[in-house]
């Protein structure tokens, strides 16, 4: 086919070619034919006409001058016939003799200059003759020699312009000729090209379509669903190379089809399994998640009631420091009321000591007034108010004696009380320091038993944050097992689906396969996830990034 390809275009490209180069060859043509009429006859022609206005406008001027006959304005006539003649010198020198166009132009330009000579002669003596107001000499001149080298002259720069004019006619009569030949070239060269191009064109479609034709067959064939399309390669070019390859894709594409068709079955068996377990696993973690509802409220109720234990802990705590404090101070008292009691009995006694003197006292005093009455009565009527009085004195000594006996007796009871009181107090105040011993001991202990309280409370919380949040993990886990259900329902019919479309295609296995039987529809179940499954049928653990999130929080917890 590259050939082919190579072959046409290469034709098409030598027949462009060779259209361009003739055309190109007669524009070149028409073009030198066009810069020769040009210079050689259109700027001549313009050159040969300022001359021949030139002449006119000198002979005007001359005919003016001889009617006017003015010598000032000959003079002024003299000096635009010069300007004319500077005109004419002008127009000449560019066209004499690099655009002679041959002798016999030659010839004509020499007779014009020889003519032209011959008339500038004749002029000057005109204008002599008129500047120096001899306008009758001038008129002899004017109708005389001017009158015949004018038509001489004028007739010689026609003679140049007609020759002229007639070779740019001559060679616009080359480049129409020249034009007749390149058009008939140039159709004669197209109407060969159309004809070959028309032919390399059916052998283009003919080498193009018929492989193409196949192709498409092939690719309706393959479309329809036939993996076992016969294809006759003739060709052994690229086209039948393609054929070849769309053969072998053909093979190929059959294999990977019932490979396909394989693992189709089996992905529909593993959606199948994969949706009863996941279905399970939904019922399982659902009851999970509300088993762990109820556990965080219980321990919600149970963390408010140690919550309040450690309140009451705490204030119990403060309370016993308080009675510490208190029984601390009732210690210190009974311990000054232990110290006054014995100061009292040491008092008491010290009374009783002094009550006893003053019985001893009495006693003596009662014994020396019994003296003195004896002594009285001895002494008769000289003693008798010394008698009275010691009677007296005795009376007051046993009232003594009997108020100290009392006194005494109230002292003895005294000391026995304040002795008993003192014991009291003793006893008291050690039972008062067991108090205190104990005290302290309760609120050691009511103090580490708040510590412990407000201890418990924080592991309580810790623990109900931590089934909150396993709370949370489960419903999340929830989420994603509804999920995976979901999504191996999806995996079930999207399964069932490609199935369905391989089955399309049939290939050589086709009569093989369909002794094949059909996988059984599933049926969702929440069957145990306990229950074994045959070794053929077990598939790795599907992993998805919202399982292995909900992973990580449950190992991080």
């Amino acid at each position: 086919m590259k050939l082919r390809l190579a072959a046409s275009l290469g034709a098409c490209i030598a027949m462009l070619f060779i259209v361009g180069v003739v055309g190109l060859f007669s524009l070149g043509q028409t073009n030198a034919a066009l810069e020769k009429t040009y210079e050689g006859n259109v700027l001549t022609l313009e050159d040969l006409s300022h001359i021949d206005r030139a002449l006119l406008s000198n002979r005007v001027k001359i005919t003016a001058e001889q009617r006017d006959r003015n010598p000032e304005s000959a003079r002024t006539t003299q000096q635009e016939i010069a300007e004319n003649d500077a005109i004419i010198d002008a127009a000449w020198s560019d066209y004499y003799p690099q655009r002679i166009g041959g002798p016999q132009e030659r010839e004509m330009a020499d007779a014009f200059i020889t003519a032209l000579a011959d008339l500038r002669v004749t002029i000057a003596e005109l204008n002599t003759a008129m500047i120096g107001n001899d306008f009758d000499r001038a008129r002899v001149i004017a109708t005389t020699t001017l009158r015949a080298q004018y038509p001489e002259t004028l007739g010689a720069i026609q003679t140049l312009i007609e020759r002229n004019g007639a070779q740019a006619g001559e060679a616009f009569a080359g480049a129409v000729s020249e034009y007749a030949w390149s058009r008939n070239a140039i159709v004669g060269i197209m109407l060969v090209s159309l004809v070959i191009g028309t032919l390399i064109a059916l052998w283009l479609i003919r080498g193009i379509m018929t492989p193409l034709g196949k192709a498409q067959a092939f690719a309706n064939a393959m479309a329809a669903g036939k993996l076992n399309t016969p294809i006759n390669i003739t060709c052994k070019d690229e086209f039948g190379a393609m054929l070849r390859s769309l053969q072998a894709m053909e093979v190929q594409v059959s294999r990977v089809v019932m490979s396909v068709r394989d693992n189709a079955e089996s992905v529909s068996i593993a959606a199948d399994e994969i949706a009863q377990g996941t279905d399970d696993l939904s019922r399982r973690t659902q009851e999970q998640a509300a088993s762990l509802e109820q556990t965080a409220a219980s321990m919600d109720e149970i963390t408010s009631t140690v919550r309040q234990n450690a309140e009451n802990a705490a204030e119990a705590d403060k309370l016993v420091h308080d009675v510490s404090h208190r029984a601390s101070a009732g210690g210190e008292v009974a311990g000054q009321a232990v110290k006054a009691m014995e100061g009292i009995n040491t008092s008491s006694r010290k009374i009783a000591g002094i009550v006893g003197l003053i019985d001893q006292i009495a006693f003596q005093t009662n014994l020396l007034a019994l003296n003195a009455s004896v002594e009285a009565a001895r002494a008769g009527e000289q003693g008798r108010g010394f008698a009275v009085v010691a009677n007296e004195v005795r009376n007051l000594a046993g009232r003594s004696a009997d108020a100290a006996k009392e006194i005494k007796h109230l002292v003895e009871e005294s000391i026995g009380q304040v002795g008993t009181g003192t014991e009291l107090v003793n006893r008291a105040g050690q039972a008062l320091e067991e108090i205190v011993d104990g005290v302290e001991r309760v609120t050691i202990l009511v103090g580490e038993i708040a510590v412990a309280s407000r201890e418990q409370s924080q592991g309580i919380d810790q623990v109900n944050t931590a089934v909150s949040q396993m709370d949370g993990v489960t419903q999340q886990n929830a989420s994603l097992v509804e999920e995976s259900s979901a999504a191996g329902r999806s995996l079930q019919g999207q399964a069932a689906s490609l199935l369905k479309e391989v089955s399309f295609f049939k290939g050589a296995a086709s009569g093989a396969d369909a002794a094949r039987p059909a996988p059984a529809a599933a049926t969702p179940t929440t069957a145990s996830r306990d229950t074994p499954r045959p070794a053929s049928l077990k598939r790795p653990a599907l992993k998805s990034p919202a399982r292995e999130e909900a992973a990580e929080e449950w190992s991080s917890f």
